[in-house]
């Protein structure tokens, strides 16, 4: 699926605001704030964020951004006609010759073909971001400046084709959550149910996705999450929770979801799930620009303890979701960075009963002066894969 594909308008004025200066005019303003002549990044997720590049067994490559903001990808010679297709880079060269798993370490080759770009080959100050570019010599006379930081912060900011593409990921989750529910209702076991998940969003996706999930039932509920239980040869049974807490990446960015299922009717569950709803919604509408993940993070407990006083609530309360599936900020009781409008934000209140069951549920949500958007509320085009799971956000 091609960047266009991924593309979904918001609808600005639900969310009340204003886009984000475009995440390329924020990095070379930074660059000359910085004195910086060109910009070398090497991580994959700063090849997507800045490119909008991201192949499934992908080679080494970098980005390199020159002072007139031109945005130069480096890929390996064989992967240059897709990259040219799928990045939204203004040129694409090749470094290597042809073939694959010939050269074991391709990172002198991938650097030596930085060195020759006009924009690096003249720079004076080079801001070096990810490995190998950390280990890249400037021209004689020049020096390097790390900017990692700088660029990770920054990324945290999503730019709406940005919200598009996580929306995307956010949509493979509710396909995936709908064959949980299948696998629930039919007795699977959790090994089962997870990889019918897996199989369901990567047939929609349509290639390769990145995937991960807790996906626990019965009595394992009440363990929470890997590594402690696993999914494993647990049945789910006629009146027991099943919790799916699924991460998916397609194309290089994420999305986060976690719903509880039962088998036929569990009026206790059901109540519970209501709750930790009305938790959420609460917690949603601090999400506020300038807030503190450990603000969110105390008011979610606070509530959750006070609900069930014979209840654990031992996990995060939510997270960053973009480039990664955890990424900055985090609603815990440390983190005091403050949010920002246009971060998406996952929320994710539990309830834990030990020895018995737990019951958790998580949605996504974009960061506004007013509080949390719910994704799909923020996106104009309507969430079609929910809709049919008959899921309610």
């Amino acid at each position: 699926m091609g960047p266009d594909q991924h593309q979904a308008p918001l609808m600005s004025e639900r969310i009340g605001m204003e886009p984000p200066r475009p995440r390329h005019d924020r990095v070379t303003e930074w660059m000359a704030a910085n004195g910086v002549d060109a910009l070398v990044a090497a991580r994959p997720d700063l090849v997507t964020w800045l490119a909008g590049y991201a192949r499934y067994y992908g080679g080494l490559s970098a980005v390199v951004v020159g002072r007139d903001g031109e945005r130069v990808l480096v890929v390996a010679r064989d992967e240059v006609a897709v990259a040219e297709r799928l990045s939204d880079a203004d040129r694409v060269i090749g470094y290597g010759e042809r073939g694959f798993g010939i050269e074991l370490n391709p990172a002198p080759l991938m650097l030596g073909a930085v060195s020759e770009l006009a924009a690096v080959s003249s720079a004076r100050r080079i801001a070096t971001a990810g490995e190998p570019a950390a280990d890249f010599t400037p021209p004689a006379g020049g020096d390097a400046v790390p900017a990692d930081a700088a660029l990770h912060q920054m990324s945290l900011v999503k730019d709406p084709d940005e919200v598009a593409r996580i929306y995307h990921a956010y949509e493979l989750c509710w396909v995936a959550q709908a064959a949980v529910a299948d696998g629930t209702a039919a007795g699977a076991t959790e090994i089962e149910i997870m990889t019918a998940a897996q199989g369901a969003a990567q047939v929609a996706h349509g290639s390769p996705i990145e995937f991960a999930a807790d996906l626990l039932a019965g009595p394992n509920t009440a363990e929470v999450c890997g590594p402690i239980a696993i999914p494993g040869r647990t049945r789910a049974e006629a009146g027991q929770p099943v919790v799916a807490d699924i991460c998916i990446g397609a194309g290089g960015y994420w999305a986060d979801t976690c719903r509880t299922h039962v088998s036929g009717t569990n009026a206790e569950v059901a109540d519970i799930y209501r709750q930790l709803g009305l938790i959420l919604e609460s917690a949603a509408i601090e999400l506020r620009s300038g807030a503190t993940g450990a603000r969110v993070f105390g008011g979610m407990r606070d509530q959750i303890l006070a609900g069930w006083p014979g209840g654990e609530f031992p996990h995060h309360g939510g997270h960053g979701v973009g480039l990664s599936v955890f990424d900055d900020p985090h609603v815990i009781p440390t983190d005091d960075q403050r949010l920002e409008s246009w971060m998406v934000m996952a929320l994710e209140p539990g309830v834990y009963l030990p020895g018995r069951f737990g019951v958790r549920r998580e949605n996504l949500f974009l960061v506004t002066p007013d509080g949390g958007v719910e994704l799909t509320q923020a996106v104009s085009r309507p969430l079609a894969a929910r809709a049919q799971a008959g899921w309610n956000v």
